[in-house]
């Protein structure tokens, strides 16, 4: 019994930092896209992409 209570902890885990893309280091982007017109502006860290507007159109932006 205590063998596979231990088993479904191990598979509960998971894999730990996650899986994927590489890791970015710094905690964010380099830089901020627009999600309608594509104009790219570096990120300032401290501030997330999403909470920036694009100074062309409006839009919101996004992490790159």
């Amino acid at each position: 019994m205590a063998n596979i209570c231990e088993e479904l902890m191990e598979l509960a885990r998971g894999e730990g930092q996650g899986i994927g893309g590489p890791r970015q280091g710094d905690g964010g982007s380099a830089t901020c896209k627009c999600t309608k017109c594509g104009f790219e502006q570096p990120h300032e860290r401290g501030m997330p992409c999403n909470e920036i507007k694009c100074p062309k159109c409006g839009s919101p932006m996004i992490g790159q």
